[in-house]
């Protein structure tokens, strides 16, 4: 699975000559495309609208989070369709979290109880820049983007589900000794611990 093995950072120290050198300390705005997500412990069919999952994005102390997700029968997962940015700088981690509301729903109203988070992912910026690649999009000019990645969502240590995310900025990605690239590194020739393998 893409998500399990690519953040253990066990695995990752001892590949760090697989890591080009990067700059630590310009910031940039990121934009995380948030797709959709499978969560076998959510059926859409069956749960209430008021236990509709979001998407909570932290980096540092900023949170974005999304609206509330549109279940698909079909594909048996939750869509969102949102983008969140964010500014951030080469080493730091986003923390993706899919949470649910806990509620009791009255004849009258619905009583809020409390909000349960059923899976999350750390996601270092540095594994994400190999993966952006620049392209033309006419009317927004030049973007630099991945293509969708699939990553594994945990909670208490097992694996609970997987989100399907995109990442994109409208200025290049930093490099060592400040310069940019078109390409942030070459994704065959140098992946950051399998990062490279993209979701089909």
């Amino acid at each position: 699975a893409l998500g399990a093995g690519l953040f253990s950072r066990a695995q990752c120290a001892e590949l760090a000559p697989c890591r080009p050198s990067i700059a630590r300390g310009r910031t940039f705005k990121l934009s995380i495309c948030i797709n959709s997500v499978h969560l076998p412990c959510l059926d859409g069919n069956s749960l209430s609208v008021s236990r509709r999952p979001f998407v909570t994005v932290c980096v540092r102390d900023k949170t974005k989070q999304t609206e509330s997700a549109d279940w698909s029968p079909e594909e048996g997962r939750w869509h969102f369709g949102e983008v969140v940015t964010l500014e951030v700088c080469p080493s730091d981690e986003l923390t993706v979290s899919v949470t649910c509301n806990n509620q009791v729903d009255l004849v009258v109203a619905a009583l809020a109880l409390s909000s349960e988070c059923v899976g999350e992912v750390c996601i270092p910026v540095a594994q994400v820049l190999p993966l952006l690649a620049m392209e033309d999009r006419d009317m927004d000019g030049l973007i630099y983007a991945t293509q969708d990645v699939n990553f594994d969502l945990t909670k208490n240590g097992a694996k609970s589900g997987r989100a399907t995310l995109a990442f994109e900025s409208k200025h290049p990605p930093p490099l060592a000794g400040g310069g940019h690239s078109g390409r942030a590194g070459a994704v065959d020739s140098a992946p950051w611990c399998n990062f490279g393998a993209r979701a089909s």
